[in-house]
């Protein structure tokens, strides 16, 4: 196993790495674009994870042959976010991705400096409800209104908040756009449950970390 002790801090992407939520966001994505009489499958929603509603919504405008109008494209995210809140209110730990928490714990006991970067704005409240704010300093999300991965802003400023350099940070990402986002920001990460070659591990969970 390789040794993921040696930095000063770790920086956890949110959905699929911490929480299965994206399971979530997807079924409210689908839930959005069936007014328009088709959906994503997963094979298609995989790579647009992280990458922000407007890019998603041009993906399936691509998909349907046509452009979406803006209206069309405001109902479709009013009708997700809806059904993502609908959805979150079922919330709880049996979401935790499997080792996460003891992970945290153990990062804790070490005094590392822990944060989440994602890009949605979902994050606080989320973390909140499944009571795990008290393992980080740092939470940079969407309502920082910064650029979508695969830009690295959104590492780059928990790095920043954390006061500490880029060299010195270790993510978690599981997205394509997330672990790109990770290379741009010349950070070493872990892939969690998805291949990546520039990866220093590649993990299922974080249950044999």
């Amino acid at each position: 196993m390789i040794d993921i002790k040696n930095y000063k801090a770790y920086i956890f992407d949110f959905d699929g790495v911490v929480m299965d939520t994206e399971s979530l966001h997807f079924k409210a994505w689908n839930k959005g674009f069936s007014h328009l009489g088709s959906t994503l499958t997963e094979e298609e929603y995989l790579p647009l994870k992280s990458t922000g509603r407007k890019h998603i919504v041009n993906t399936f405008s691509h998909k349907i042959g046509r452009e979406i109008s803006e209206q069309e494209a405001e109902k479709i995210c009013k009708v997700k976010d809806e059904y993502f809140k609908e959805l979150c209110k079922n919330v709880d730990k049996s979401l935790l991705i499997n080792g996460v928490e003891e992970f945290l714990i153990k990062l804790k006991k070490e005094d590392k400096k822990i944060a989440v970067a994602s890009s949605a704005s979902t994050t606080t409240e989320l973390l909140k409800k499944v009571g795990l704010t008290k393992y980080f300093s740092v939470v940079a999300d969407g309502n920082l209104g910064l650029p979508k991965k695969p830009d690295p802003a959104v590492f780059l400023k928990a790095a920043e908040l954390l006061k500490v350099e880029a060299k010195d940070c270790l993510v978690f990402e599981d997205s394509i756009a997330g672990l790109k986002a990770c290379e741009n920001a010349d950070m070493a990460f872990v892939a969690v449950g998805a291949k990546c070659d520039k990866a220093i591990l590649e993990i299922k969970d974080f249950t044999l970390i």
